[in-house]
């Protein structure tokens, strides 16, 4: 089921963590709208970071959606935004997470990023929610988490 040009509702969804430990991965119907918020948000951002570089952008190693069994495989927070459909990591062709970053914080409002993290070898975006700080900007690396966009040496 494509959400968007670009996107599928099997790509925002796909996790092998699920597939290798046989979890269920499905979304709720109420989490598949949602999808289709963070889809557009995700199109937006391919969008923009291809008119930047000149040429289709790709994005790639999507983790979108993970059901709550699934997240805490992956080490996750119960409370991450995955687990509704309003978060996605990503990496992008041609570009470190670094530059993604440091391209997307300055069009957060107008591409619909609520959250932006430059977490090790890929980008976190986050839709915006009303419970939580908005326009939040941080890196996550081997020395913490830290306000900012920060180049991460691995």
């Amino acid at each position: 089921m494509n959400l968007t040009k670009n996107f599928t509702l099997a790509e925002l969804t796909y996790s092998a963590t699920a597939v290798r430990d046989g979890l269920d991965n499905t979304p709720s119907v109420t989490v598949i709208a949602e999808l289709q918020r963070t889809a557009n948000m995700m199109q937006r951002i391919r969008d923009y970071l291809s008119t930047l570089q000149d040429r289709d952008t790709p994005l790639s190693d999507i983790s979108g959606y993970r059901a709550l069994q699934v997240n805490r495989a992956v080490g996750s927070s119960d409370t991450s935004d995955h687990v509704k459909g309003m978060a996605a990591d990503f990496k992008a062709a041609g570009m470190t997470p670094y530059d993604v970053c440091q391209a997307l914080a300055p069009k957060m409002a107008e591409l619909g990023i609520g959250q932006l993290i430059n977490e090790l070898t890929w980008v976190h975006v986050g839709r915006p929610v009303p419970a939580k700080a908005v326009n939040r900007i941080i890196t996550i690396d081997r020395h913490g988490t830290r306000p900012g966009i920060i180049r991460v040496r691995l």
